[in-house]
């Protein structure tokens, strides 16, 4: 079974520390999208109070990426924007590129019997 999507869009979000894993949860518990990952990355910002006292030192980011269908994905960038919180100074960068198709990998149901047969041994 193949779940494809085509015409689908990746989202990226480039958040300060420690926000990105209260976004995933959003998107999980109200937006039931579970096609969230999210990764630590390093860098210093144009503007940041860092990058003034020299070169080498860096901020640890997180990098929070979604892939959605073309038709919700305005919805979900908003919603994104938002309830991360990129409206606030320093608040991070989201983005959003096309990619011309994406599988979505689901874990396959198991029937209720083989659940409880797997507790019993």
């Amino acid at each position: 079974m193949e779940n494809k999507l085509t015409n689908a869009k990746l989202i990226t979000c480039i958040l300060p520390k420690g926000c990105a894993h209260g976004l995933q949860q959003a998107l999980i518990e109200e937006k039931e999208n579970h096609s969230v990952n999210f990764h630590f990355a390093r860098g210093v910002g144009r503007f940041s109070r860092i990058s003034a006292r020299g070169i080498g030192e860096q901020q640890e980011k997180e990098v929070l990426e979604v892939v959605v269908s073309e038709e919700f994905a305005d919805e979900l960038f908003e919603f994104m924007f938002f309830k991360g919180e990129m409206d606030q100074p320093h608040g991070g960068v989201i983005y959003m590129t096309s990619i011309p198709s994406a599988t979505e990998m689901q874990m396959p149901e198991l029937p209720l019997d083989d659940k409880k047969a797997g507790q019993s041994g």
